[in-house]
């Protein structure tokens, strides 16, 4: 595959000049996502060296990622997590910048995995036992609003019931089957989830990333080099893995 020097995609994906290498559909496809803006990586200023094997070139200082590594990547990863959901093991997905929420939550409620769309809380991996508790207190305090158990209190009472479960809703209501380290996470862009990301590398657990040319790769165990902010590049990547998994 050969791609000019421009860092639009709509210029990309008009250079695109297959080889005797490719088929027909990897031609199409690789087409596909450059036109998804897959394929725009970050200014060259802001590159992690680290990710340099899954850079393509650089047009004008801005990155053009592979996207033969990144779909066959994608492809590996789905591998993976359709593996642990073979097997009923818990898959955590994180994504909490405005443009991924939406994928992270329809992706996750579509295949019963947990996910985190809000802030991380420190200690969700490494501190679990916590976590675990406050995710049960979170589930009585429900529990008990519908069964009428909280009417007994004041008005006042239950107006600072209402407060608290709607602020352990917004950190809970994506984990609330969470009764054990999940068997992976996966993360759309880990440099914005940082901490999330060395919680899982302290305890062992396995990383699927969704990342772009300034990410650190270290540790994660299967990366996904990729336009990470951007709708539809996400939406791409989103509705392929989904291919994979059905």
């Amino acid at each position: 595959m050969k791609i000019s020097e421009s860092a639009n995609s709509q210029s990309a994906e008009q250079d695109i000049q297959p080889v005797q290498t490719l088929s027909p559909e990897q031609t199409a496809l690789f087409r596909e996502m450059i036109a998804a803006g897959v394929s725009l990586g970050r200014k060259k200023s802001k590159a992690n060296p680290k990710m340099d094997e899954y850079v393509f070139t650089y047009a004008r200082s801005v990155a053009v990622i592979d996207v033969e590594q990144t779909a066959a990547l994608i492809d590996k990863a789905a591998a993976f997590m359709k593996a642990l959901m073979d097997e009923k093991r818990s898959i955590l997905v994180l994504g909490s910048q405005p443009t991924a929420r939406d994928f992270v939550q329809g992706f996750a409620e579509k295949y019963g995995l947990l996910f985190i769309t809000t802030r991380w809380l420190g200690g969700t991996f490494t501190n679990f036992k916590t976590i675990s508790q406050r995710i049960e207190y979170f589930k009585k305090l429900k529990a008990d609003k519908a069964s009428g158990a909280l009417d007994k209190y004041t008005k006042k009472e239950r107006v600072g019931f209402d407060r608290l479960i709607k602020n352990l809703d917004s950190s809970f209501s994506g984990v609330e089957a969470m009764t054990s380290l999940p068997a992976a996470l996966f993360v759309v862009d880990p440099g914005a989830h940082d901490i999330a990301v060395r919680e899982a590398r302290r305890m062992k657990v396995p990383i699927v990333a969704i990342m772009s040319n300034d990410a650190d790769p270290r540790g994660i165990a299967y990366p996904i080099p990729a336009n990470d902010n951007a709708r539809a590049s996400l939406s791409w990547i989103f509705a392929r893995l989904e291919s994979r998994l059905s």
